[in-house]
């Protein structure tokens, strides 16, 4: 197994933190543990089980100046794959010689010490699922699609993960998280008509529902088999959450960081404090929630907490790491990644706050809309307002009179995230973790979302 126990990992880290010469030194070890099984009509077509780590260490060296006064910290970090001893001294003794190379540097704050971090467990029916129990998921896949005469392709996936940080200011901290998917995307033969989509992500796999997923995959591509063509513009759309994961990832990617912020290239600029989007959106970030925990510390072992991003009707303070918090006078949210690292702190656990109203309450509020299950071949436009494009998929319907009616061809749109958030005129009570079709996931509701602007239409 590549996860140690906590006691083992910290024990290990300890070591190298006391063999190190260095002024200050941090080692942070990463291990996962993956699983995956993908999967065709014609049975499973690739499986993996994979076991890695990352030791990372960094080390700084105190530079003085001309004048003989602290001049700064000589930084560097170097990695390797493996827990054998001749490689974490050479490790070691490379980040020594980066460091003695490198520029000294007056903006890097010291490592911070004791620190406590609530503790947190990967799922262990996540960590003992087997190949079996995949294809048995698979199973259920293929029965489905076949009886209603739908090719499938999908995948099924277990990952446990743990960090484990200790430096020589006195931090030491371990944690572990899991997560358990199954996606189905199911099709008509030949690519003929439309497709249906649904992916289930919990920590827990005992917690997951393959029939379930199964059944809203076949579901969808029975309604989508015959899309009709329908006219780009701008509609009433209700995005089911895989949708709403699309586009606010790209505020964690693009927004919500300080180095964003400072550089005046984040949508937060000129908009913190203002009362601009509905009082029934809240965002958030929160790796201590109860649906889908992360890890409970940043990449400098900083304990996290839930901080708010969107309350009220307004964008709250951009999150931080220890630098940048420093520089700009603002609180450390413990959102750093590992160090050193030039992209800046970013928003780990996105949670979007649900509402009141069932998924059919959204709908029946649309005269004359569009249901919109997914999206892809999302990009970035603009980043201050957030200008995104991208195309509908597996599953877009006409919503007339309240009642979703024909399907229909996929569309693109162009859109900015702002607009398109003080648009928001109803929010989903039911949460999903949701992801998109890059990195990073969301716990958040279906939306209802007024003026939202199609600008091309397709011939799928």
């Amino acid at each position: 197994m590549a996860l140690l126990q906590s006691d083992h990992a910290l024990d290990l880290l300890r070591a190298i933190v006391d063999r190190s010469p260095a002024d200050q030194t941090e080692v942070s070890l990463e291990s996962v543990e993956d699983r995956f099984l993908r999967f065709a009509s014609q049975g499973p077509t690739q499986n993996a089980d994979r076991e890695r780590h990352q030791l990372s260490i960094r080390v700084r060296l105190g530079a003085d100046d001309e004048r003989g006064a602290f001049g700064g910290w000589r930084e560097a970090r170097a990695t390797c794959g493996t827990l054998d001893d001749e490689a974490v001294q050479g490790t070691l003794e490379r980040a020594l010689e980066l460091a003695e190379m490198s520029d000294s540097n007056q903006a890097l704050v010291p490592m911070e010490g004791y620190s406590q971090a609530q503790e947190s467990a990967a799922q262990r029916p996540t960590m003992d699922h087997t190949l079996r129990d995949k294809s048995a998921w698979v199973g259920l896949a293929l029965e489905g699609c076949e009886a209603q005469g739908l090719e499938a392709a999908g995948l099924a996936q277990t990952t446990a993960q743990s960090r484990t940080l200790v430096n020589s200011a006195g931090r030491s901290v371990h944690g572990a998280r899991s997560r358990a998917a199954f996606s189905l995307t199911a099709s008509a033969p030949g690519g003929e008509g439309g497709s249906g989509f649904a992916e289930t992500i919990v920590s827990n796999a005992e917690m997951l529902d393959a029939q379930r997923t199964v059944d809203r995959a076949v579901a969808k591509a029975c309604m989508n088999r015959n899309p009709e063509g329908i006219e780009p513009g701008t509609y009433t759309v209700v995005l089911e959450p895989a949708a709403v994961s699309a586009l606010i990832l790209f505020a964690e990617n693009h927004g919500f960081g300080a180095r964003e912020f400072k550089e005046q290239s984040s949508f937060l600029c000129g908009r913190v404090g203002e009362r601009l989007f509905p009082d029934s959106l809240h965002v958030f970030d929160d790796p201590l929630n109860d649906v889908y925990p992360g890890l409970p510390f940043d990449g400098e072992g900083t304990p996290k907490t839930r901080k708010d991003l969107l309350v009220g009707g307004a964008l709250c303070d951009p999150v931080t790491d220890a630098r940048l918090a420093r520089e700009m006078n603002l609180p450390n949210t413990a959102h750093a990644r590992p160090q050193p690292c030039a992209a800046g702190p970013s928003t780990t656990n996105l949670v979007v706050a649900p509402g009141h109203s069932s998924l059919s309450e959204l709908i029946a509020g649309v005269p004359d809309g569009l249901l919109v299950s997914q999206f892809h071949y999302t990009n970035m436009i603009e980043p201050r307002d957030l200008t995104l494009t991208g195309m509908t998929r597996n599953g877009t319907f006409r919503i007339e009179g309240g009642q979703v009616g024909a399907a229909a061809k996929n569309l693109r749109f162009t859109m900015s995230l702002v607009d398109a958030l003080q648009n928001v005129s109803g929010v989903g009570s039911s949460l999903e973790v949701a992801g998109a079709l890059f990195d990073g996931e969301v716990i958040c509701p279906a939306l209802r979302i007024d003026n939202f602007r199609f600008t091309s239409a397709t011939d799928f």
